[in-house]
């Protein structure tokens, strides 16, 4: 018995060693988990910057992990009742722009509905025209949309329920991807909105960070490094799946349009020519004529090749068609004060007349002073009036029409044969490239050689030769061949310099047009020439997209100034946040309270006026300042870069606009320079998510108080259009109608620059807005319902314009629709990388990480949407033009001066004759220069001076 009890004795020992042994072990494990997880984070502080501190003498902080998003030195926000305020006066606005824009649209049809108004008022003669004095019947704008306008806000249910197919039949595919834009944009934001609402606005309120305000509703109300922030983390993963999702059935419908439109080339003035035709650009100068063009293209594409026009430097041409299109304006305008007060007007040469609006007035002091002509200086038609001489304004400028037609027609007589030929003469710039060339020859005979295999290049068809003498081998290492080179290198962008400098007549660029789409497809896609830089071949713009002025510019110049233009306008970026900080620095009610006699405004209404003044006025004053960006990108493309088409000016200053919001944004919220910024990331590269992390987030209010100041006072004055408004009521205050002409009065009533979509101007701004949905969608998720609200008022108001106002003026296809959800995705990763840095801001550490692979996935869409829709949505394919060719013959039906510059195809100008000079309609009676003389002389009996 006593055996047995030993050994269980020694057994409960064991075991209760073998328990202790896996405490001490459970003990051991418990203690090493906390140690790996500070470890852990501490080194993620230590990779990003956060919790470090700067060697310098004063101690600043480099890190922010002590950061609190809401003590008084951070707080800059605009908080709750500013914001109300705002709302409250915004809401009043609001109310009044759409109250005048009901009155307005009733009494001044040609601005509000100039789609359905045109045509509508009869001159005197019984002849169409608009009207500056009555207005159209109250139903103008139905036959567009079919809407009720009696009804206040009857046009929003026919806006509402217009179909897509009428979208894109009355604006075109350009317009029609905007407001799908539009619509993409609010669909991201509607159900991002909807989502935090159920799913984020609950557990934010439920965090007990003990935040206020805005913040209650935002990640800055949860605990430091608590578990709930892998809701946020779930919910930006999930958008950005979502983001992706929208997009790539955007650009499914987007290829599918665009391979229709260049099937069909739908909204396009000659549709079928313009879908057959490439421009070309460095055209080498053996080839810079109509006839050698065809004669080249014609040996690649056997009897396949239409026409062919090369574009020319005219100048002087350009010159002489303003001077006729002036003195025919101011020869219709005599001839309406001779209508009207029934006595011939007279004028002095050579004084200054005033034009304002599109109207231009009559000569400044028109019946004082100047000599008189004698009858017997008026007998010699050969002799021209001087300065100061008093002539009869019809019988001048008659006589000047007819001097005008004669010369510009021998213009462009000559001018077309120089491009049917080309210039046979050797100018000196083509005897400094035929110099440049012969010495380059000879340094490429001398100092190179096919025969020597380096292993890397070979010769292609070469033949084995005589091997290249050691002392020339010799000079070769010693950077002799470098010469060679630089002789080369010059050799190949001289004509590019004297081309832009001389002004040479004969330009590098050129239009081709084919007879089948197979051809036309196979020379875009194919390389024309073994240069990879001459004979660059694209799909050729419409006509009307062209800007003729630049179409003569050597492409390689343009390209040089283009990226002038980018490094200049990206130092500008840099230094932006001067006028931008000095702004927000004197909006406050403190810097207005130091003006004398503006004390009252601090203590005014208990300093709810001045609460006011800070959230808005600031707001009020970035928006302007913001305004001016795009007429400055707008003269930098036209006239700097002398961009050829009016969609790549707009592409432009889409671009730039877009970013130098960006910049505005970041300005905005951390009220500080980006240079400085730019220094403190290169001394700490891992310091801007932090940087973000810590700026943006903290100011939901202010852009809050933005989108809805857009959306309340923005829109409505897009409905408003104050520019064509103020125009009209100046012009009709300031001129009397029956003094202008039919043009002067198609211009007030639609004037070119009020009548398109500036897609430069407009899609900016929905960039900016979705960028800040995408910062805030899960930090503060407060501000998604007042995104997506605004996105669907712009997706309302920006249709109606479409249906109603804006008419194309030109139509490239929808290009600029990729080009806009690339930003889109650059917007989403800027907002991911805003999360991430505010993640480890809050010690969500592990959050951090989980939603690194987000940019990089992003990233990788980017280039998979342009590989999958962009770049074949430039051509259509082979098999479709085919397809094509075998359905319909368009060819026959093509001109050959389709490409050729406006000026070379100008007739000679006419009055528009009858009854009465105001002959609005088409088929009214004309009357030629020389016929006009002649009824002016039977009408009266006075001497042509």
């Amino acid at each position: 018995m006593e055996g047995l009890h030993s050994v269980d004795n020694v057994r409960l020992l064991q075991t209760q060693e073998e328990i202790r042994m896996q405490q001490q072990q459970q003990q051991q494990q418990n203690w090493n988990v906390p140690n790996q997880q500070q470890q852990f984070e501490q080194n993620v502080q230590d990779l990003f910057g956060i919790g470090q501190t700067s060697p310098q003498a004063n101690n600043e902080m480099v890190g922010y992990s002590n950061y609190d998003p809401f003590t008084s030195a951070n707080t800059k926000d605009v908080n709750t009742s500013a914001f109300m305020t705002a709302l409250c006066l915004n809401a009043m606005l609001f109310v009044a722009l759409i109250g005048g824009y009901e009155l307005f649209r009733r009494f001044f049809p040609s601005v509000y509905s100039p789609k359905s108004s045109i045509g509508t008022s009869r001159t005197r003669d019984g002849s169409s025209s608009p009207s500056l004095s009555s207005p159209t019947s109250s139903n103008a704008a139905s036959a567009a949309v079919n809407i009720n306008t009696q009804i206040p806000l009857g046009w929003v249910t026919g806006v509402a329920r217009a179909s897509w197919s009428t979208v894109r039949k009355s604006g075109g595919l350009d317009s029609y991807m905007f407001l799908r834009y539009i619509r993409l944009c609010f669909r991201i934001s509607i159900t991002s909105a909807l989502w935090g609402m159920i799913i984020l606005w609950p557990v934010y309120s439920s965090g007990g960070g003990g935040a206020k305000g805005w913040y209650f509703l935002s990640m800055a109300n949860l605990q430091q490094g608590s578990h709930l922030m892998w809701v946020p983390t779930i919910f930006l993963w999930l958008q950005t799946l979502y983001v992706i999702f929208l997009m790539n059935e955007e650009y499914k419908h987007y290829l599918e349009c665009r391979v229709d439109f260049l099937a069909r080339g739908e909204g396009v003035e000659n549709s079928q020519q313009h879908m057959y035709s490439l421009i070309i650009e460095r055209i080498p100068h053996e080839l810079r004529s109509d006839r050698a063009l065809y004669d080249y293209f014609n040996r690649l594409f056997p009897r396949k090749i239409h026409s062919t026009a090369v574009v020319l430097n005219l100048p002087d041409l350009e010159r002489g068609s303003k001077k006729r299109k002036r003195v025919l304006r101011r020869l219709e305008k005599s001839m309406i004060c001779f209508d009207v007060k029934g006595k011939r007007p007279y004028h002095v040469v050579g004084r200054k007349r005033i034009r304002c609006c599109g109207i231009e007035s009559s000569p400044i002091l028109a019946s004082f002073g100047g000599r008189n002509v004698d009858d017997d200086d008026s007998e010699s038609d050969s002799r021209l009036p001087q300065k100061g001489e008093k002539v009869d304004s019809i019988n001048y400028y008659s006589r000047e029409l007819t001097v005008m037609n004669e010369k510009m027609a021998r213009m462009q007589h000559d001018k077309i044969e120089l491009a049917m030929k080309g210039n046979d003469s050797v100018r000196a710039s083509q005897w400094i490239a035929h110099a440049v060339d012969r010495v380059s020859t000879a340094a490429e005979t001398t100092l190179s050689s096919n025969t020597q295999d380096d292993g890397l290049i070979t010769g292609f068809g070469s033949s084995p030769g005589r091997r290249k003498p050691l002392l020339l081998t010799l000079l070769d290492r010693i950077g002799v061949d470098f010469i060679s080179g630089g002789i080369t290198y010059i050799q190949q962008n001289i004509d590019e310099v004297v081309d832009s400098v001389v002004g040479a007549t004969m330009s590098s660029t050129g239009f081709i047009t084919f007879k089948d789409l197979h051809s036309v497809t196979c020379a875009a896609k194919t390389p024309l020439f073994h240069k990879p830089d001459v004979l660059i071949a694209n799909m050729a713009p419409e006509s009307r997209d062209i800007i003729w002025e630049n179409a003569h510019v050597n492409l390689g110049w343009s390209r040089g100034r283009e990226w002038t233009a980018n490094m200049l306008l990206g130092v500008g970026a840099i230094l932006w946040s001067i006028p931008v900080a000095s702004i927000q620095a004197l909006a406050t009610a403190d810097q207005i309270a130091t003006v004398p006699g503006m004390g009252w405004l601090e203590t005014l209404d208990g300093g709810n006026v001045a609460a006011f003044v800070n959230g808005y006025l600031p707001v009020v004053l970035l928006l302007t300042i913001i305004m001016v960006l795009p007429h400055i990108f707008y003269a930098v493309a036209l006239l700097y870069e002398d961009r050829k088409t009016r969609s790549d000016v707009q592409k432009s200053i889409t671009g730039r606009y877009f970013y130098y919001q960006l910049a505005n944004i970041y300005i905005t919220v951390t009220a500080g320079s980006i240079l400085d910024s730019l220094n403190e990331i290169i001394e700490h590269p891992t310091n801007i998510l932090a940087i973000l992390g810590k700026s943006l987030p903290n100011v939901v209010g202010y852009f809050a108080t933005f989108v809805m100041t857009k959306l309340l006072v923005g829109l409505p004055m897009i409905l408003m259009r104050f520019g064509p408004l103020a125009r009209m009521l100046f012009i009709k205050t300031c001129f009397r109608e029956k003094y202008l002409t039919e043009k002067e009065l198609y211009e007030v009533h639609y004037p070119e620059k009020y009548s398109q979509l500036w897609y430069g101007w407009e899609y900016p701004n929905l960039l900016l807005v979705i960028v800040i949905c995408f910062t805030y969608s899960c930090i503060s998720p407060i501000i998604l319902p007042v995104v997506a609200a605004f996105f669907l008022g712009a997706w309302l108001v920006y249709k109606n314009q479409i249906l109603i106002v804006y008419s194309p003026h030109y139509e490239s296809g929808g290009t600029m629709f990729p080009m806009v959800c690339h930003r889109t995705l650059t917007g989403l990763i800027c907002g991911q990388l805003t999360f991430i840095g505010y993640s480890m801001l809050r010690e969500g550490f592990y959050q951090a990480l989980m939603t690194f692979p987000l940019p990089v996935i992003t990233i990788k869409m980017m280039d998979v949407f342009k590989n999958l829709y962009e770049v074949p949505g430039k051509n259509i394919s082979v098999e479709r033009a085919v397809e094509l060719d075998m359905q319909r013959n368009a060819a026959s039906a093509f001109s050959q001066n389709l490409y050729r510059q406006p000026v070379l195809r100008e007739k000679s100008a006419e009055v528009l004759g009858g009854s009465s000079v105001r002959r609005f309609a088409s088929g009214g009676d004309s009357l030629g220069s020389s016929e006009l003389t002649n009824v002016v002389k039977v009408n009266d009996s006075g001497k042509i001076v």
